[in-house]
């Protein structure tokens, strides 16, 4: 009986082995090689460089498919722009590019590993007392809005963004400084971008978000169509993002890093000054509190 035990434990669990190698391709016999990786180095939580070590969303997921594969990582080096760094890795000099949209030119030659990783939405961020301006997508045309340079859109969101009034500022101080003072009606900006940003300046209980998202972006993982490892990564990434409990961690992966951000500063005193409201008569049924940062506002559905 203890042989029959024994032979029933060994049998299920060469049946388990052998399902993990057929489903992932797993090599575990051969020597480990490089995997040039590569991404967003300058729009965390997607990815950022800093001090030159790489950190984002991405990273805990690469890491664990570099072990699961044999792979040994090289985070290549910001040493151009990230537009060429893109060019580049379409030609062979990364594997992986970790964070990037379907339909837009800049990937061209870049595979897409299919599902998406995590989804990018993009949010209207706004003083309080503003709010009641918006009420649909039309609305913002006549409004001046601004965007921070680092924010990366898709061709789809950019060719949208053509009708209106948007202009580009190069730091957050300066971004949401121009909202405080009522230079800007808006900021357009990723939720997760724009969370981190306005808790680093201590604005999350001057600034609301919309609600709801005005457009969201997909965001996938891609592979060089250069790359010797190509067929290896495109097959077992995919299968990989093909699990629930994967997809699940990449997000609690990224609430996770937001909300360390939003601990790490919330005792952050604001340098701004809101500038002063003209004063005007209070319409009827007009709500006298403001929306705190941790409420949001809503756009009514359907509005985009």
């Amino acid at each position: 009986m203890k042989k029959l035990l024994t032979l029933a434990v060994f049998f299920s669990a060469f049946a388990s082995a052998a399902f993990a190698q057929v489903e992932f391709e797993q090599i575990k016999s051969r020597t480990q090689e490089k995997l040039h990786v590569t991404g967003f180095f300058d729009y965390y939580p997607f990815g950022q460089y800093e001090n030159n070590v790489y950190s984002g969303v991405f990273k805990p997921f690469i890491e664990y498919f570099s072990d699961y594969g044999q792979y040994v990582l090289d985070y290549l080096p910001v040493s151009m722009s990230y537009e060429d760094t893109i060019r580049e890795a379409g030609k062979g000099e990364a594997d992986v590019v970790l964070g990037m949209y379907a339909e837009t030119s800049l990937y061209a030659d870049l595979k897409f590993i299919y599902p998406a990783a995590i989804d990018n939405p993009i949010h209207l961020a706004m003083l309080p007392s503003k709010m009641g301006a918006v009420r649909s997508v039309q609305d913002l045309k006549p409004l001046k809005g601004a965007i921070h340079s680092k924010e990366r859109f898709s061709d789809y969101i950019n060719d949208k963004l053509k009708d209106f009034q948007i202009e580009y500022v190069d730091t957050s101080y300066e971004l949401y400084g121009k909202l405080i003072r009522g230079e800007i009606d808006y900021v357009l900006t990723s939720i997760y971008f724009g969370t981190i940003e306005t808790a680093k300046l201590g604005l999350r209980h001057q600034v609301a978000f919309s609600r709801q998202s005005l457009w969201t972006m997909p965001v996938f993982i891609g592979i060089s169509k250069a790359s010797v490892h190509r067929e290896y990564l495109s097959h077992t990434l995919s299968k990989m993002l093909e699990k629930p409990e994967i997809k699940e961690k990449i997000k609690k992966d990224m609430e996770d890093i937001v909300n360390g951000v939003i601990e790490k500063y919330a005792g952050t005193v604001p340098l701004f000054s809101p500038a002063k409201p003209r004063r005007r008569k209070k319409r009827r049924n007009e709500a006298t509190a403001l929306l705190p940062f941790a409420d949001s506002f809503r756009l009514p559905a359907g509005s985009t």
